[in-house]
Formats: structure tokens, sequence, C-alpha cells
């Protein structure tokens, strides 16, 4: 499997698409073994990735399914091994996308435009909705995770950026990532930084009210610590330091 590559972040793919897997649970089995690459993955944990509710006879069919996954794949099929415990797929990380972003997400340089770098790489491996064609209950759960570590990454490559000083050209980004994303309080304060450092604090400061009046009528509290810290700065017409510098993250 050495030349294979296998894509998670979107719809299952195998080689960019060269190689086709139609079934279904195939594609959820595949999927779940190249989720933990190069690790086993229990037999019951399969079961539960491919089925909502497993059929009676769920490890027979499983392995059935090994099987016929294996043909499917051809070559590539005979790294698919039976463990102790269940099965593992015996590929190298950087042969799955979704492991690849995890290695550049995680890397740590000193020097911000390297981070950067890697960053802008990492989300450029994302094709979609992490897992998007998989139907069971427990892989949709798979697949908000990983959404939420793109968000997450999102989050710090805008951070990064207006670090450097492309706060003008991140309004729109952030404006539609605070549409999307309303009840995301993160991308509402890089948008108010954003703006007051582009010289239109009233703007920054009408995001506040909006983000605040949101919050009250659907959730019934008000933003958290640093959106209001932020809010109260731009009031004050005091000095903002880097994004980084307005504490961690309050979290509800």
């Amino acid at each position: 499997m050495e030349n294979c590559r296998f894509g998670l972040l979107g719809e299952l793919s195998i080689n960019d698409g060269a190689v086709t897997l139609k079934a279904g649970k195939l594609r959820c089995l595949l999927a779940a073994l190249l989720l933990r690459a190069g690790r086993p993955v229990a037999q019951a944990d399969l079961v539960e990735q491919i089925w909502d509710e497993p059929p009676s006879r769920a490890n027979s069919t499983l392995q059935v399914y090994v099987v016929r996954l294996r043909q499917a794949l051809g070559g590539l099929g005979s790294s698919i091994l039976r463990s102790s415990t269940g099965y593992r797929i015996d590929v190298d990380t950087d042969q799955v996308d979704l492991h690849r972003f995890r290695g550049l997400v995680s890397r740590q340089d000193a020097d911000v435009r390297t981070q950067l770098g890697d960053l802008r790489e990492a989300l450029s491996l994302w094709r979609g909705p992490a897992l998007a064609d998989m139907a069971s209950e427990t892989m949709r759960f798979e697949a908000d995770r990983l959404d939420e570590e793109r968000l997450v990454a999102v989050e710090r490559r805008i951070e990064l950026e207006i670090e450097l000083g492309a706060h003008r050209e991140l309004v729109p980004e952030l404006r539609a990532l605070t549409r999307r994303y309303p009840l995301r309080e993160r991308f509402a304060e890089f948008l108010m930084l954003a703006l007051h450092r582009g010289g239109r604090s009233a703007d920054a400061l009408a995001i506040y009210r909006d983000v605040h009046r949101m919050f009250a009528d659907e959730l019934g509290v008000r933003p958290g610590r640093r959106l209001a810290e932020l809010n109260d700065q731009i009031l004050s017409g005091r000095e903002i330091g880097a994004p980084s510098c307005l504490g961690p993250l309050n979290r509800r």
C-alpha cells in the first residue's frame, strides 16, 4: 500500500477516486479502520460503527465484510490484518489525509509564518464535511468530532493571520463564518478585532451588540468573558494586542 492514498476529510476516497468501492457497509468498514490506521480496532467497535442496529450474527457478518473488502481492494486489501481483538489496516499515517492533517496541525514551530503555512496545508486537505457518506450514528458522531478539529484549526489560522496584519482581508471570511456558526464566539471575537484594527471600531461594537442580543434571545445568557472584555477594551480605547493576548478561551 506504499503508493496508496486514502481520504476521510470529505467522502471516502481511495487513490483520489482511482479505486471505486460502492457498497456502503464496506465503505464504512474501511473508514472505521482508517480512522485508527496502523492500530487494531476491536470487533465490537467495528460492529457499532457499521450498524445502528447490529444483526443477530454481527461478528460473523463482519468477517464476511472483511473478506469482501479485501477482494474489492484487490492488492490493497492484503494489508487488512486480523489482530487478537479485531482488525487493523496496515498503512502509514501519511497515506491518510486525516492523519496528515493532524500531523501538520500539531507541529510546533517558533516562526509564526511557518506555523501558518502548516495550518494552511492541513486545511487544504479537506474536501467537504468529514466522512460525508457515512450513515451510521456512531460514524456521524466521529464526523462531528473531526469537523470540530477543523474549526479549531481554522480559528488558529485566523489568529495567526491577524497577528501578521491581515485583518482587513479577513473581514469577508469572518462575516461568513459568524453567520454559519453564530454561537461560536471565537469567530465573533476575531471579526470584532479585525474590524477594530481596520479602523472600524463602531462596526466592531455593533457585532458585540448583535451577538449579545442573539445570545439573550436564543439562549437566555450573555456572551462569554473574552468577548465582553474585548468589547470593553474597544469602548475604552485601550490598546489591544494579538488575539493570543486576550487570555484562554472561556468555554461554557
